[in-house]
């Protein structure tokens, strides 16, 4: 048994140069106008779109992300249908330490919850060593059980995705998360986020 921290890494993607002259060699294309395609001219191009709302645009870039949660997050993140996921799956895979991700501070008897757990992931080995499937053993499992799933959205959804979890009435570790993901997006991508705050 293993206590873990979300994570969150870039995966593949674009450079920033690129990604900035693919929306504005897709945008251009609405207003017919022409550009240099330069750092500056693809800033100011998303810029312009952003603030009149033609945000449709940023939807011809895209990001990956590897991300590991708990299963609870995770069912909060794939609720966002305008992205691609691919998740580890407790069907197939066997686990022979078991990570979890607790919410800091919660629950307020930790000790009790990580006695708890201990006992589940005894149950759940004795189930493997007994001849259960993995999908069958996974029935006992928590929703503090780590999971990692790569996440593609395009930038319009991005943008959606971060306001959404970082309001503050957004659940503290599904908050956490888009913290790390606006970090990325913020060093590598910036004027595509520059006007979300955390």
């Amino acid at each position: 048994m293993k206590f873990v921290e979300q994570q969150v890494e870039l995966l593949n993607h674009l450079d920033y140069k690129e990604m900035l002259n693919n929306i504005e060699m897709a945008g251009r294309i609405c207003y017919q106008s022409k550009s240099d395609y330069s750092v500056e001219s693809g800033e100011k191009f998303v810029r312009m779109i952003i603030k009149r709302g033609h945000e449709s645009v940023l939807e011809h870039g895209s990001l990956t992300f590897k991300i590991k949660t708990n299963r609870a997050i995770a069912n909060e993140i794939v609720r966002h249908r305008l992205a691609s996921y691919s998740q580890e799956s407790t069907r197939y895979v066997k686990y022979d330490d078991i990570e979890f991700i607790l919410r800091e501070g919660k629950p307020s008897d930790l000790f009790n919850a990580m006695n708890i757990l201990k006992q589940i992931e005894e149950q759940y080995k004795a189930f493997i060593e007994n001849g259960y499937r993995p999908e069958d053993a996974r029935d006992i499992l928590p929703l503090c059980t780590a999971t990692t799933l790569a996440m593609t959205m395009n930038l319009r959804e991005l943008r959606h995705f971060l306001k959404l979890r970082l309001d503050k009435a957004a659940h503290p570790q599904i908050r956490e998360l888009s913290e790390k993901v606006l970090e990325i997006a913020k060093k590598e991508f910036p004027v595509f986020v520059e006007d979300i705050n955390e």
